[in-house]
């Protein structure tokens, strides 16, 4: 089933430019939104160079009929060789992981020799409900979900991937890789549940023959068991198609959609739809979120909005595949301009990347692209300044991840927001990096807990190792732990004096600091319209590991702010130096470079 052939399989040679996915140098954009499509022009206009695009994306709701799926690759093919010959470097094709839509008319063009290649009918297909019953999709209409445990949907999926490859597609994305907020009890999930358990050698008085059903009465007892099951399934699916689409194109890239629709889901995520991103990312090649509120702004009640802690959070988890984040506001795909170079820049600022939906209406378009190019070009053009820069921490945040399953109340998350707002330089350390040493007391000041009385055995012994170090540990469950850190940390990375809704982030290279000042004092006023609200007068003290400085100089894409060379004086500073910066004006972004 996996070598499903309707056109003649051929091997596609050449891997992927591994620098194409490099902050500063990737560009990524979606080429579609709802009835708009083919936007490459768009796209590689604002200086996109990653192409998120249809292809065969369409194949969720059934084949065409022969003549019309030879025409359509033909199409396909000339469209993605036409975007690279603008500038693409990369095309990702779209394929939906579990959703079938028109199930009574999936498989009508189907020819024969194709329909005798599985054991079953696409009504077989579906997530089943602990009765053994299908289930409706939560997308709701004429949506069924599709089980990526069973083999059949799978060969489907991997004719699609090989489509989109032959096509000219470098690797593939999967949207909605979820399983039903029920739980799928299917029987191939049920003999996948069954080994499940009996590689953690539980045992429960089952033979792995046992029946369907059988198997079922035990995924309602063992809950939390179930719970895990279901978030691995998504990372399995992924796993075997990257496998079986590297057969087709060397080096082929996989990724998903990791969703995280805001930063609160983190741990609710993998208990409703399974989407499990410390899993996924162990198994596809760059991590791809879509949050739906959190495009950092300024609302109209004065409270600030920004995705920056987030993008920290997701770095501990993401195994260090590269992370790439679409964060919208109230659920638009339309982000004004200002908003949208804002937003490229505090992704850069993390190490990450932004992902741009340049799907705009005719009239918008022309606009958005001159708005959004400068932003393009300044990254690129300093993306040496972006890759192999060491985040600065004083503080280390300890995220337990594996507590998802106990509760969906993601605290670490929330006390990363905190110490963002109050511009203290953090990192997120999930429970495999500390318990293997990797938080350095020499470097991190303090690490920030949830509770001392939450900590597994061999989390409280590298706890206590750190401590031993000289670290200091604070808990958060004392009312006043922002101020314990800010009493830890003797001498601070950066300091800043200014409107509330600036931030800062300071990275390393060697030689160099590089200090991102950005803005958050942007409204939204509508898709396409935004206020910023520029910063005057901003005075920063940054630390640096040295204590002599050569020159401080700003770089920015913004008309009005200051740039070029700016005046700085050291004092010494516990070791290094504490360097005094005056920046006149910051209107979004601003990169400092101390060398």
């Amino acid at each position: 089933l996996a070598t499903i052939a309707w056109f003649p399989i051929r091997s596609i040679a050449g891997g992927i430019d591994p620098h194409a996915l490099g902050v500063g140098v990737a560009g990524h954009a979606f080429d579609h939104l709802g009835s708009l499509g083919e936007q490459a022009a768009a796209a590689t206009q604002s200086g996109s160079t990653i192409l998120y695009a249809t292809g065969f994306g369409w194949m969720y709701e059934g084949m065409r009929p022969p003549a019309e799926m030879a025409h359509a690759k033909d199409e396909i093919a000339a469209y993605v060789r036409g975007a690279k010959r603008d500038g693409i470097r990369l095309a990702i094709g779209y394929v939906c992981a579990t959703s079938i839509a028109g199930l009574d008319r999936f498989d009508r063009n189907w020819p024969a020799e194709f329909r005798a290649k599985f054991s079953s009918g696409p009504s077989a297909w579906l997530q089943r409900d602990a009765d053994g019953k299908p289930m409706p999709s939560w997308y709701g209409g004429e949506y069924r979900p599709a089980c990526m445990n069973n083999p059949d949907w799978r060969a489907y999926e991997k004719y699609v991937v090989r489509l989109q490859l032959e096509a000219g597609m470098d690797g593939i994305f999967f949207d909605n890789p979820a399983v039903h907020p029920q739980g799928c009890y299917c029987d191939d999930c049920m003999r996948r549940f069954a080994a499940f358990l009996d590689h953690r050698g539980a045992n429960v008085g089952l033979g792995r023959d046992a029946s369907p059903s059988a198997w079922r009465t035990i995924a309602n007892t063992r809950t939390d068991d179930f719970l895990r099951f279901r978030a691995s399934i998504a990372a399995d699916f992924l796993a075997d198609m990257r496998a079986y689409a590297r057969t087709i194109k060397p080096g082929a890239l996989v990724t998903c959609n990791n969703s995280l629709n805001s930063p609160d889901v983190l741990f609710r995520q993998c208990r409703t739809y399974g989407y499990n991103i410390d899993a996924l990312s162990r198994v596809e090649d760059l991590v791809v979120v879509e949050d739906m509120t959190s495009q950092p702004r300024v609302l109209a009640n004065g409270t600030t909005v920004e995705y920056g802690p987030t993008y920290e959070v997701l770095r501990s988890v993401s195994h260090g595949k590269p992370v790439v984040a679409i964060a919208l506001a109230d659920g638009d795909y339309h982000t004004p301009p200002d908003l949208t170079r804002l937003a490229m820049a505090e992704a850069a600022a993390h190490g990450a990347s932004y992902l741009l939906w340049p799907t705009w209406p005719a009239e918008q378009r022309q606009r958005m692209i001159d708005a959004v190019r400068p932003e393009s070009d300044l990254l690129r053009a300093n993306a040496s300044l972006l890759q192999d820069a060491a985040g600065r921490a004083d503080v280390a945040v300890f995220l337990p991840f594996d507590e998802w399953v106990t509760t969906a109340d993601c605290r670490p998350m929330r006390l990363a927001q905190a110490l963002g707002a109050a511009n203290v330089q953090f990192e997120v350390i999930d429970a495999e990096d500390l318990r293997n040493g990797k938080l350095d007391a020499g470097k991190t000041a303090a690490l920030l807990i949830e509770s001392a009385d939450g900590l597994w055995a061999d989390d409280k012994r590298a706890v206590e190792a750190f401590r031993a170090a000289g670290g200091t540990v604070v808990s958060a469950d004392r009312a006043d732990w922002l101020k314990a850190i800010r009493n830890a940390v003797a001498h601070p990375s950066a300091t800043i004096q200014g409107p509330g809704t600036l931030r800062v982030v300071v990275r390393d290279q060697p030689g160099r600091t590089i200090v991102h000042v950005l803005n958050l004092n942007v409204k939204r006023i509508s898709s396409f319209e935004d206020a910023v609200t520029p910063a005057e007068d901003v005075r920063l003290t940054i630390r640096i590991p040295r204590g002599a400085v050569r020159s401080v100089r700003a770089i920015t894409a913004d008309p009005g702010a200051t740039q070029g060379p700016i005046e700085s004086h050291a004092d010494p500073d516990g070791g290094g130096a504490a360097v005094g910066i005056r920046l006149p004006r910051v209107v979004l972004s601003t990169m400092l470079v101390i060398e």
